[in-house]
Formats: structure tokens, sequence, C-alpha cells
């Protein structure tokens, strides 16, 4: 059933598969030596060539633990199946994804992702459709901003239910903390500016037998490579109760790779001080219909809240060990 699902796509590439097996999002190929992941996409033909090209820029500067997208037989990134809808192949890896409870994947991780910022930091690539991110204070004062206005929408609304009154209970508190977290963005810019994964997570992390590789580079950009690390370590933090332990090898294992001042430290403290998972829940509740609020949402914002008291722990303990102030 899989492969009659998938033929009319495998027969658009000139690989050869012996056998397939379901993967995240797609299907995982096997040829005699090579695995490849066909997926459904969202990114145009022009994205595409723009993260191939990249990738190949990366191997060519010495650093090959990316996957790569592949042409179909008509020299396009983009395959259809008889619906219609799109999808692409990329050459890829054999392995598990990063264990984000596992000390010992996330300090592999950590130190690949330090060598990828070096490797890429003197490469030059220009792109029509590539984003450039400017300020990391703009950004966040942006989400800042929304945050306010959800805020004053539900305290306008009349019929308020579990996941209103949650969000009041805790706004004042979290608010004050974006308002710290804006000012340290403000005053302490990252000493580094460079090339960006752009969704560095766990899920784009394949243990192989050789080590780690890096996959998905569909959202890279210029900007600021300590966005990678806040992003990935803020991820492990809410994963593992903030405990201090894995920001520490997460911080020392990156550091061997792609030094960190003093002032990129103080810029992560504002960037972990900022309840950027109270943001993206209320953001969520905005975009989805009003009268009635998915569970999800209300275990999201009561799971982020219970949280709080070990993330202010946390916090604390990153100011003392750092010399944030």
């Amino acid at each position: 059933m899989l492969n009659e699902k998938y033929q009319m796509l495998l027969d658009q590439y000139d690989i050869c598969v012996n056998r397939l097996k379901r993967g995240r999002g797609g299907i995982l190929c096997f040829t005699n030596c090579e695995v490849y992941a066909l997926a459904q996409t969202s990114f145009s033909e022009e994205r595409l060539h723009s993260v191939s090209e990249w990738t190949k820029m990366l191997r060519t500067a010495g650093f090959p633990c990316t996957d790569q997208y592949i042409l179909n037989k008509n020299g396009y990134f983009l395959s259809y199946d008889k619906y219609y809808e799109s999808f692409a192949m990329r050459k890829t890896f054999s392995g598990s994804d990063c264990d984000i409870h596992s000390l010992r994947d996330l300090k592999a991780a950590a130190s690949i992702l330090g060598r990828l910022h070096k490797s890429s930091a003197d490469l030059s690539f220009s792109s029509d459709n590539l984003r450039k991110y400017t300020s990391i204070y703009k950004h966040y004062q942006h989400k800042y901003s929304e945050t306010k206005s959800i805020g004053r929408f539900i305290r306008g609304k009349k019929n308020k239910g579990a996941f209103e009154y949650q969000f009041m209970e805790h706004f004042p508190e979290f608010q004050k903390q974006m308002e710290m977290a804006l000012e340290f963005l403000y005053r302490f810019v990252p000493s580094t500016a460079g090339w960006c994964h752009g969704a560095y997570n766990h899920h784009n992390i394949i243990m192989t037998d050789s080590g780690p590789s890096i996959i998905h580079f569909e959202h890279f950009f210029y900007g600021y490579p300590i966005l990678d690390l806040y992003y990935f370590l803020r991820k492990v933090l809410e994963k593992n109760d903030y405990r201090f332990p894995y920001c520490e090898t997460i911080l020392r294992s990156y550091a061997k790779e792609f030094p960190l001042s003093l002032q990129d430290f103080r810029c992560l403290y504002g960037l972990l001080l900022f309840p950027e998972k109270f943001w993206k829940i209320s953001n969520q509740y905005m975009s989805h219909k009003k009268h009635w609020v998915s569970p999800r949402y209300i275990n999201k914002l009561e799971e982020f809240t219970l949280s709080k008291e070990l993330r202010t722990i946390f916090l604390e303990k990153y100011v003392q060990i750092y010399n944030v102030f």
C-alpha cells in the first residue's frame, strides 16, 4: 500500500529504491548504500533551489553533515502526485533523532551547531527570497506588542472561559518579564552576525554512526547565530524542567567550537527571560475561533504557568553563573 501511494512520485526520480519506511512527515527511501526522504512540501521551487545551493556551499566549506535536495528527472526540485500536491526529495542520513533528554546527544548537537556557525561565518550567499534578521530587539518588541493586544482583547471579552481567566491571572507577571527582557535585548546586541539554520531543534539533528548531522535548512537566514543556540536551548530546557546541567552542557559544548562573549551571554539571558511560550500559546489562541478554545491550548498554558517557579530558579542561577549583571 505504501509503495502504491508513492510509486508515481518515485518514478519521477532517477534512483533505484529497494525499501520504503515511514519517516517523520513522509517516507524514507533506501537504495543499496544511500537513504532519501520524500515528503510533501509547501516551499517554492525557488526556495528549494536556494536551500540546495546553500547546503552545497556548506559542504564545499568543509561541513559535510547536511542533507541535500535533489532534482527529479525533469530537472526540478518539486514533484507532484495525482492530486497535484507538491513533494520534494532529500538525500539524508540513516539514524535517529537527537534524544532531547540525553546529555550525551545534546553535547554532540551543541558542538556541531558551533561547527556549523564557524564553517559558515565567512560564506557569502545571495538570493532574492532570502530574508535577513536585522534586529532581535525589534522582533521581540513586536511579540510584546502582540501579547499586549491579546491582553486587551481578553480583558474586554464578556464571556471568559478557562483559558482567558488563566491568561489574565498570569499576564501581569509575564508582561513584566517581557519588559525586562526587552531592556536587555536593546542594550546587548550579539557580538557576531552570521548564518543561521533557522529551525535548530532535536528533530532536525540525526544521530548517525559517525556523529550528528543536521537536516532541514529550509528556514536558513542571515542574522545572529545566537538565535539558533537560544531556540535549541529553550526547547531543551522546557522538556527537562529547566535543569541547569542541560544549559551548562549545551553552552560549554557550543562555545568550544564558536566562542561566546559576555555580551552574548547577556543577550541570551534577555532571550531566555522573555516568556516566548506564553506569547506563542496566546498567539495561537488569537489565530483560531474564540467562541470555543481547544483544551490543547488550555493545557499548554497551564503547563507553562506551572513551570514558572522552576524557570525563575533557572534564570537566577544563570545570572550568577554567567555574571549577567
